[in-house]
């Protein structure tokens, strides 16, 4: 009977073992970026420029560099790029790279032909922050007229992503932050528009590529790049927001809002520190804002938990020459607007809105 137990014992060792190998192998790679690069648009020949950057910043960290290039005029396809140059590893039929389900599809197929350790994701297009589909507005890509809503973005993504970078316009909004919390560790973005070049990829490729990414350095060379510019090309926002903070942030805005009342009709947008070039204003600081709505209120907490929040900020002095930008906390926030019931209707479906107490702000 004994020698029976030991054969068990030994065949059950030999199993966790053959297990224990086969997790090490399967994590090799220690991280595979994903660049999402949906240019079927306007955007197209800044993607052949960025792609190019891409190469040409390449360092070889034993990570791997995907870049699903969906450009007019052309098929969509996967490209590889490593010390040897970019090889195209698939070439996929027509699609829409706006399609949340299709983007769902991509970035899985491309988790499992890369498997590693963590995984980083580039979300490259459009963009105009959380504003929806359909409205003459689009939150995240455009293909054909097609845009992606920034809850289907977030219903996209197969995994938790070690950080998401966005090269696309305004997506540094606390609801969209919110809205991908569980999607991300770190989240990358500016807050205003981004000038046309975007991310300045040869000088930050082979940070995100790094055993250890440093996030805010990335951020920092982002900065850096447009600080350093002449007239309108001197335009920047840039911030690293902590998303595993932002369940503690969304309480200590509900805590602000409370039950303090807010009339939308009669609030000054215009005094609050604008984040877009719209005519119709969309995006703000999102302190600058609490602060000018509840003046009354003790917003030490706020504060404090903002700066735990935006690990990174920075911003230029203008923005192409249309305003200034005399406070920037890192994060731009919707107020509520008087005649877009539209915009007021949808965002109330937002994570954030209920959350933070936003939705007291659209109270008669």
């Amino acid at each position: 009977m004994k020698y029976c137990i030991l054969f068990w014992v030994i065949f059950l060792l030999f199993l966790v073992g053959c297990d224990k190998e086969a997790g090490l192998s399967d994590f090799t790679v220690n991280r595979t970026v994903i660049v999402y690069m949906a240019a079927d648009n306007d955007l197209s020949g800044d993607a052949l420029v960025d792609l190019e950057e891409m190469q040409r910043g390449y360092t070889a960290t034993g990570a791997n560099l995907i870049v699903l290039v969906d450009v007019a005029g052309e098929a969509p396809y996967l490209l590889q790029i490593d010390e040897t140059g970019r090889q195209t590893v698939k070439t996929y039929l027509e699609f829409n790279s706006a399609d949340a389900l299709k983007m769902k599809s991509v970035l899985g197929e491309i988790i499992n032909m890369y498997p590693a350790g963590n995984y980083g994701l580039v979300l490259w297009s459009h963009g105009t922050s959380w504003l929806p589909a359909g409205v003459q507005l689009k939150s995240f890509a455009e293909d054909g007229g097609r845009q992606m809503d920034i809850i289907d973005l977030a219903a996209a993504l197969p995994l938790r992503f070690d950080f998401i970078l966005f090269d696309a316009c305004l997506m540094g909004a606390v609801e969209v932050a919110y809205e991908l919390k569980d999607k991300t560790d770190f989240l990358i973005a500016s807050s205003t528009e981004t000038i046309y070049k975007g991310f300045p990829y040869d000088l930050i490729i082979s940070e995100l590529l790094a055993p250890e990414v440093n996030l805010i350095q990335v951020a920092q060379k982002y900065f850096d790049y447009y600080d350093e510019q002449q007239g309108a090309y001197r335009s920047a926002t840039i911030s690293v927001t902590d998303t595993r903070r932002l369940d503690a942030l969304a309480e200590a805005t509900a805590l602000v809002i409370g039950d303090t009342p807010f009339n939308m009709a009669n609030f000054d947008r215009t005094a609050v520190q604008r984040l877009d070039v719209y005519n119709e204003q969309y995006v703000f600081d999102f302190l600058d804002f609490t602060t000018k709505a509840f003046p009354q209120t003790n917003l030490i907490a706020l504060r404090e938990q903002i700066n735990k929040t935006v690990i990174y900020k920075a911003h230029t002095p203008r923005f192409i020459e249309e305003y200034d930008i005399s406070t920037y906390c890192g994060l731009s926030c919707y107020i509520p607007h008087p005649q877009r019931n539209d915009l007021n209707t949808y965002y109330q479906q937002l994570k954030w809105c209920r959350a933070a107490g936003f939705s007291q702000l659209f109270k008669p």
